[in-house]
């Protein structure tokens, strides 16, 4: 019997290594399917019922101007209702949207006073970079949400490489509504390489208290996903809400403890439409996306169902530029809509050097009243407060 020669052994290596990457991504897909579809327990926490306000209620509306004292460019606000029925806001500024010296921003509102705290920064690219160990380019799209135990949970991108195609999603969690936060950590989104996952819609809660996170990818397609959070911010599961290269920045708003609707933005071609999608056993499964009436430009979108009435929709109401801000109100769970309200675009009012009215953000708090907040030509966020009895005037 003669020996193995060198062309043998080499053959043989090859072998070995195609065999250890094969039993890898075997490991890797059976992680997947157990970790990222397994079946969802608990359905939808709906929105809570809040006391009507009395029929002689006046009417509230107030917009004012987050502060912004140091930087040139601001872009995609976030808040959360804190103690003390305050607000807690987020959002990024630097010297441009990308730019390596964007930070995430805070302010605090105080109904009482009717005005914001002076801002500060809360992550920076540097801090984020050392406690995550890793090398960042820049920071992108905060966004807020509290867990069943009343936690802040401060969500926001980060790009190591590339562009908005190569981001990551990071979470810090807070028990004093914002005071202090733990160290940022890298959200695990994909078994694989963890790469192209971005967030802009609202958290909201599942009744067994898990998180629902809304994201979405840029890189090769375009589309969102739903990602299932338990309570220590892991990923325990995973549903697709599109497929393709044309829809982004999912927005999802629960009816129920089984049925919610979700709005994106379209990148496609024309006609520009906010896209929808729905579902009824508990975001399980969810429809394929369809065009609604509402044109937009392809934009994100915030919106919200009142506790004691319609559904909100906040967007570009226009298929060609974002210089233009309204209010669409629907009192069958999307199936048909009304313009309410135009909060920027009308003549005659004040307008900044950039005609862009962008990423709006909706939220009702305790009381019952709305907060919006979007960005204001790309240099101040604006804050627009009402109440229910300014809304019923729109009718």
């Amino acid at each position: 019997m003669t020996a193995a020669g060198p062309g043998a052994a080499a053959v043989a290596a090859v072998w070995l290594r195609w065999a250890l990457l094969v039993a890898v991504a075997l490991v890797f897909g059976g992680l997947y399917y157990r970790v990222f579809v397994a079946p969802a327990p608990g359905g939808f926490v709906p929105p809570q019922a809040i006391p009507r306000a009395a029929p002689s209620a006046a009417p509230l509306y107030r917009p004012q101007f987050l502060p912004n004292s140091a930087e040139r460019s601001v872009h995609s606000a976030t808040a959360a209702e804190i103690s003390g029925a305050r607000l807690r806001a987020f959002w990024y500024g630097g010297s441009r949207e990308g730019a390596g010296d964007v930070a995430i921003y805070t302010s605090v509102y105080s109904p009482v006073e009717g005005a914001w705290s002076p801002e500060h920064a809360v992550v920076t690219r540097e801090s984020a970079q050392r406690h995550l160990q890793r090398y960042l380019r820049k920071l992108g799209n905060p966004v807020v949400g509290r867990d069943r135990d009343g936690r802040l949970w401060l969500f926001f991108v980060s790009v190591t490489i590339g562009g908005w195609g190569g981001s990551a999603i990071n979470l810090m969690v807070s028990e004093d509504e914002g005071e202090t936060w733990s160290v940022p950590r890298r959200l695990i989104a994909s078994p694989f390489f963890n790469i192209s996952t971005l967030v802009r819609g609202a958290p909201f809660l599942f009744t067994d208290g898990t998180i629902g996170l809304p994201v979405y990818h840029e890189m090769v397609g375009k589309f969102g996903e739903l990602l299932r959070l338990d309570a220590g911010g892991h990923a325990i599961r995973k549903t697709r809400l599109s497929w393709g290269r044309t829809s982004l920045q999912p927005v999802i708003v629960p009816l129920s403890e089984t049925e919610a609707v979700g709005f994106m933005r379209y990148a496609g071609d024309p006609p520009k439409r906010v896209l929808m999608v729905r579902t009824a056993d508990g975001g399980a499964t969810w429809t394929p996306p369809v065009k609604t009436g509402l044109p937009n430009p392809d934009a994100a979108v915030g919106s919200v169902l009142l506790a004691n009435g319609p559904l909100l929709l906040a967007l570009n109401h226009a298929e060609e530029n974002r210089e233009s801000l309204s209010l669409a109100s629907s009192t069958d769970f999307g199936k048909t809509w009304r313009i309410a309200h135009e909060f920027e675009g009308e003549s005659g009012s004040p307008q900044p050097l950039m005609r862009e009215y962008s990423y709006p953000w909706i939220m009702q708090d305790g009381a019952g009243d709305v907060h919006l907040l979007y960005t204001w030509g790309r240099t101040r966020i604006k804050h627009v407060h009402f109440n229910p009895a300014w809304l019923a005037d729109r009718r």
